[in-house]
């Protein structure tokens, strides 16, 4: 059930123009089903207090087709990676779903991307944004993980 609800968000994702992200077929790109852990990046600046954790850099997760801007929680662990030349999608299965939707609220506003929707029903919370240079995305999240998608206009 989880799984083809999962599929429907991915497949609508990537219909949507209205969310920027229409267009022909993605070409075949690499995927990687093994996890990878990241540490959090150094920052060159001073966060406030409510953010004391700073974001991860997406060096050595495999995930290289999304805009620079966008960067992954603390404590990332990223599997199911599917990375194509339009963009890419992937799971985070650590930190948890809450966190990562907490972050991304945040975070996204502050990258200069708009959330466009932010939905919760049947125990699970959706999170669509885009960005002024034509990127979408999708944040589906349940109890146990949260799947990112994003994808090039």
């Amino acid at each position: 059930m989880i799984a083809r609800r999962i599929a429907t968000l991915l497949a609508t994702l990537f219909a949507v123009t209205g969310l920027g992200a229409g267009g022909s077929p993605a070409a075949a790109g690499t995927r990687h089903t093994e996890a990878v852990t990241i540490a959090p990046a150094r920052t060159s600046h001073t966060r406030p207090a409510a953010q004391d954790a700073p974001a991860a850099a997406r060096t050595g997760t495999g995930v290289r087709n999304v805009p620079s801007a966008f960067l992954l929680p603390p404590g990332s662990r990223v599997t199911a990676l599917s990375d194509h030349e339009a963009g890419a999608s992937f799971t985070l299965t650590e930190p948890g779903p809450q966190a990562v939707l907490s972050f991304y609220r945040g975070e996204l506003p502050q990258r200069a991307f708009t959330i466009v929707a932010d939905r919760a029903e049947h125990g699970a919370t959706s999170l669509a944004f885009r960005s002024p240079d034509g990127w979408a995305g999708m944040i589906y999240a349940t109890a146990y993980r949260a799947t990112v998608a994003l994808r090039r206009a």
